[in-house]
């Protein structure tokens, strides 16, 4: 078979999507692709990731394998590419044998193109599509910030992915994202181990071929946001502040941080004679897919949701995202603003910012990072789990599993720098809050990227 060519995945691209060319960002990512590098592109949120790896799916012989961090996640992603024509499905907890079995199945005989499984369901699902006969020519790692233990949003499972990789035979790798700094994106190229190919030759005389590794970072910069913040005194007037923000009939975007704030929020809204729905990830799959389908088909005007929403949703005309307060992270506040103006029309993003927003994240600091002394009781033994709070005590597991202390001393400063890191990204968000100066030119600069003008904040101009 021979290899296809960027004129194929424009014509896939036609035919699946009814775009005529691809964005001047994924241009270049689909020709790597296609080229047979290793790929890590850093593209910001409305970027279009996913056509990056699903039209060059359709192109191969064989099966993709996409790494996804959420059940919800997956589920979205399948739906939207299923809408669009694809052959997509989802291997998870949540299915049955006999519903696995029948995913294998149609990737194994090629009746499937792509499949999104978790780094936790990984190992099982590369070792039993092979047992059928199939085989795999690309793993695609979406949301690969969560490979790094200094990114944001680091998951233990996926820094295994590499191993999975190997037992493979090192197939082509493509690492995507929407929030990389620096420092991250040389975590996500180490622990895949970008560049490495398959062995050539046998026995003594093999030799670990290398692949050209092929990095594409578009500019995070996107001119028709603007950028706001709304200073509040307490919850009435934070209230008060959303619905001064958000216009009838046009469609907006509310990020709640918790999914009880979601149906409380919804409901308030209802009220104030707004069309809102809620989402997150507690809700059902069928109730998620409805409520995804009426948001898309303009049904009703504010979606107010966690941050399991957006992701991998392609939905242009978006006017308004609002966070109802401030994110813990610059990567979460920026991937989640950035689902406005996807048309390339003007669109807001407002943080509403009350005083002590910050403080509330801190304080979760203790229940993330438990302070030393009672981690090591409770890995002793010298601490009962049940008088630890469950929040507490789901951290130590979790740090326990990834820190391995039963294997000799216990790396402390590891959690340290963890710990640092993350109150490093809540005192930027702090700062970006409380700034006086452009915050587009904030943001930017935390991604290691320059602004030369703004023109888009309320510090810079007036929004009209």
């Amino acid at each position: 078979m021979m290899p296809a060519s960027y004129a194929d995945a424009r014509s896939a691209l036609q035919r699946y999507f009814s775009y005529p060319d691809f964005r001047p960002a994924q241009a270049p990512v689909i020709r790597s692709i296609l080229a047979g590098a290793d790929v890590l592109a850093v593209l910001p949120t409305g970027g279009g990731k996913s056509v990056c790896f699903q039209i060059p799916a359709l192109l191969a012989p064989n099966a993709t394998l996409v790494v996804s961090p959420l059940i919800s996640l997956m589920q979205d992603q399948v739906s939207g590419a299923r809408r669009h024509g694809i052959p997509a499905a989802a291997l998870h907890s949540g299915l049955s044998a006999a519903e696995a079995g029948a995913v294998l199945a149609d990737a194994a005989e090629g009746r499937v193109k792509l499949v999104y499984t978790s780094p936790e369901r990984l190992p099982r699902a590369v070792r039993d599509l092979v047992a059928r006969g199939g085989a795999v020519d690309r793993l695609v790692v979406d949301e690969a910030h969560c490979i790094s233990e200094w990114g944001h949003d680091f998951r233990r499972e996926f820094r295994a992915i590499g191993t999975v990789r190997a037992s493979l035979g090192w197939p082509q790798a493509v690492a995507l994202t929407g929030s990389a700094t620096p420092g991250v994106q040389r975590d996500i190229v180490g622990v895949l181990e970008l560049g490495r190919g398959g062995c050539r030759g046998s026995g003594a005389r093999a030799v670990r071929a290398r692949v050209p590794v092929a990095i594409h970072l578009a500019s995070f910069d996107r001119p028709n946001l603007w950028f706001g913040v709304r200073r509040v005194r307490d919850e009435p007037s934070r209230f008060a502040a959303l619905t001064a923000e958000l216009q009838r009939h046009e469609t907006a975007i509310v990020y709640a941080p918790t999914r009880k704030s979601t149906e409380s929020l919804t409901l308030a809204l209802r009220h104030a004679g707004y069309h809102a729905a809620p989402y997150h990830a507690g809700l059902e799959a069928e109730t998620r897919a409805r409520m995804l389908d009426a948001f898309l088909e303009d049904r009703f005007d504010v979606i107010v949701a966690t941050s399991a929403f957006g992701m991998g949703i392609d939905k242009p005309g978006v006017r308004r995202v609002v966070h109802w307060s401030m994110p813990p992270t610059p990567e979460s506040y920026y991937q989640e603003a950035g689902r406005a103006g996807r048309d390339g029309a003007p669109a807001r993003c407002v943080l509403l910012l009350r005083r002590g927003d910050a403080s509330l994240h801190r304080r979760q600091l203790d229940v993330t990072f438990p302070p030393r002394k009672l981690l090591d009781a409770l890995w002793s033994g010298r601490q009962d789990p049940a008088r630890v709070p469950p929040a507490v005590r789901e951290s130590a597991e979790r740090l326990r599993a990834e820190l391995e202390p039963g294997e000799g001393r216990t790396d402390w400063s590891r959690i340290e720098r963890r710990r640092g890191a993350t109150e490093a990204r809540i005192r930027t968000m702090d700062r970006y809050g409380r700034t006086w100066r452009c915050r587009r030119r904030a943001l930017l600069r935390y991604f290691g990227e320059r602004l030369v003008r703004c023109g888009g904040c309320d510090r810079c101009r007036s929004p009209s």
